[in-house]
């Protein structure tokens, strides 16, 4: 009988065991896989946002987080894959002490249980990539029926699947060897010894909880080689749940004070008819950007000076704002520094030109509140301009220039707008109007006390004793907001595979270490202890071992997402963080006690013949 053979017959001998190895293994892979193929349709699918308005600073945000989110969903499959092949390995070592007491070679010891590793891997391997592939159909489907003016190919991802099972393979392959190696090289009483290690705390933090506590602080004080990898794949699955989740949330929430903080609240436009038109198809992210057929500096769009003080009059209005729009050629100011490397000067800037909204804005009375990166317009020959056109017409926009009108413009920061796809350069009003030779602006923005229908009919009335028309701005806003929310919304299935994921890492370690104790429990049960008492004794350990990967995790996302995930981060109410935090440790002692509960069912259908799958 050859080697394979033999190590598969071993293999069904222990029919659950096996089992559960291989639900553990492929369930993290079948997540992994999901999360990298769906998370690269998320990708294409801000592509397709951007391209419809999106500006492109605002696409990082989202590039930003699906690309951290696949970078941490490999490293928690590679870890958990590594960690539970690891621990298989280790619950065999009272096989293998047997079979060095009989005789058995060395190298037919350790040859026979990397062909078991092998084993349990490519079928976990082949399972996991299958289920996942299931999945991201599935997500396809439903991803299509929920972005309407979207075409998804779907085209099968061999590269994708090849290089996850390479991964893991290798990976699980280089884990099985050193538990193997170590117990193969020890001496046949020492593999035999149910005790891997024998320091045990006095005092553990739960302790006080009670008896079944302390029990599980001691149980876990001798600890099972193998288990730093499972603390350490809870610590990511926690992690990355908690950064789908928490994170998620207050990236949207603060991609959606951007927008608000940019477009301002309760704001009424008042304009043109055609040109209201045109500024606001530039300014929903699914409308069309601006283009050189419409001439926004035409006089017929000039405003009067006394349509302001008129709607300045109105009671109920906060603040009545003026602005001139243009769409013009603009070019690349080129930037001469030293370069201290080559110790020569060195120009920055290929003299690149573009078409850009130009839009002029009284610093002192708008309604806006930009979140931008450099220095705020202290100058008359000093600009804003869009995360767009900062990407797509400058190597480094804080040293160089702004050419328009014949005039250099010193670029004093980058602003986060996402009018005309984030292409456009804010300048001071007076400025504008000097460079194009117009009297007056060519929009009103109306900031309102409160968004009332008496107002509002007020406005429109004094706007149409002038000739022009009104937008009601709120509702654009709430537009790109509801926009923005649904992409977000295409991520919270994520979690609930981090957690399921979890969920199998936790169980596979508990199975080991209950089993590894079976006599413990076997001795407790003969002399008295209630079902109960040992079921809280086995959730016990799970809630030691989860609290000291989880808690960790769940403190680390938050602290990344509130400091490091985005700049000037947002949350929903003061109450968002301590109840996202109580949610996820909830969510952590739920998955514990679920994770516990097949452990003692299964310890309770067990006697001392039949748990030799664990136990020889």
């Amino acid at each position: 009988m050859s080697e394979q053979d033999y190590a598969s017959k071993d293999l069904r001998r222990r029919p659950f065991r096996t089992g559960l190895t291989i639900f553990s293994m492929a369930s993290v892979i079948a997540a992994t896989t999901f999360l990298f193929l769906f998370g690269g349709v998320l990708l294409d699918v801000t592509v397709f946002v951007s391209s419809t308005g999106l500006n492109s600073s605002f696409g990082v945000f989202f590039e930003t987080f699906i690309w951290g989110t696949l970078l941490l969903a490999v490293i928690l499959g590679g870890v958990v894959v590594s960690s539970t092949i690891s621990l298989e390995m280790v619950s065999r070592r009272r096989d293998i002490g047997l079979m060095k007491a009989v005789g058995t070679l060395m190298d037919t010891l350790f040859d026979h249980f990397m062909a078991q590793a092998v084993i349990l891997l490519l079928l976990s391997i082949g399972i996991g990539l299958s289920v996942g592939l299931g999945l991201y159909i599935v997500g396809m489907i439903w991803l299509s029926s929920v972005i309407t003016g979207a075409e998804f190919s779907f085209v099968f991802p061999y590269i994708q699947l090849g290089a996850i099972a390479g991964i893991y393979l290798f990976m699980g392959y280089v884990a099985a060897q050193k538990p193997i190696y170590d117990t193969v090289n020890e001496s046949p009483v020492s593999a035999l010894n149910p005790e891997v290690g024998m320091k045990v705390r006095r005092v553990g933090y739960l302790d006080t909880f009670g008896l079944p506590f302390r029990l599980a602080t001691k149980a876990t004080g001798r600890r099972i080689k193998g288990s730093r990898r499972t603390l350490l794949s809870l610590f990511l699955s926690f992690s990355l749940a908690s950064l789908l989740w928490v994170g998620g949330g207050i990236t949207s929430t603060t991609t959606n004070a951007y927008v608000t903080r940019a477009m301002g609240s309760n704001v009424i436009a008042v304009g043109n008819s055609d040109l209201l038109q045109v500024y606001y198809d530039a300014y929903d992210l699914s409308g069309e950007r601006v283009d050189d057929t419409f001439n926004f500096t035409d006089n017929q769009y000039l405003l009067p000076s006394s349509l302001f003080a008129d709607l300045a009059d109105i009671d109920g209005v906060s603040v009545v704002e003026q602005r001139m729009i243009a769409y013009t050629r603009v070019y690349e100011g080129p930037a001469i520094i030293w370069n201290p490397t080559l110790e020569q000067y060195e120009r920055i800037g290929k003299d690149r030109t573009n078409s850009s909204l130009i839009v002029g804005v009284d610093w002192e009375n708008t309604i806006s509140d930009w979140y931008f990166e450099g220095a705020e317009v202290s100058d008359p020959q000093q600009v804003w301009i869009g995360g767009e056109l900062a990407t797509t017409l400058y190597e480094d926009p804080l040293i160089q220039r702004l050419g328009v009108k014949g005039a250099s413009m010193e670029i004093a920061g980058i602003a986060f707008d996402i009018l005309n796809g984030g292409m456009l350069a804010m300048m001071p009003l007076t400025t504008m109007q000097d460079l194009w030779d117009f009297s007056g602006p060519n929009l009103a923005l109306i900031q309102l006390e409160e968004y009332s229908s008496t107002v509002i009919d007020e406005i429109e009335s004094v706007a149409a004793s002038y000739g022009v028309t009104i937008t009601l701005q709120q509702n654009i806003l709430e537009e790109n907001i509801r926009a923005i929310n649904l992409v977000w919304t295409l991520l919270q299935p994520l979690p609930l595979i981090a957690l399921i994921s979890a969920f199998a890492s936790l169980a596979n370690y508990l199975l080991v270490s209950v089993f590894g104790r079976f006599n413990d429990y076997v001795i407790m049960k003969s002399i008295g202890a209630k079902a109960s008492f040992i079921a809280k004794t086995m959730i016990a350990e799970g809630v030691d071992v989860g609290l000291k990967a989880g808690l960790p995790g769940v403190l680390s996302a938050i602290f990344f997402s509130v400091y490091l995930l985005v700049p000037e981060a947002a949350v929903t109410s003061a109450l968002f963080l301590p109840i996202s935090i109580a949610v996820m440790l909830i969510s952590l002692i739920v998955i514990v006690t679920l994770a516990a509960m097949p452990v003692y069912f299964l310890f309770l259908r067990r006697n001392e013949l039949k748990v030799s799958e664990f136990y020889v």
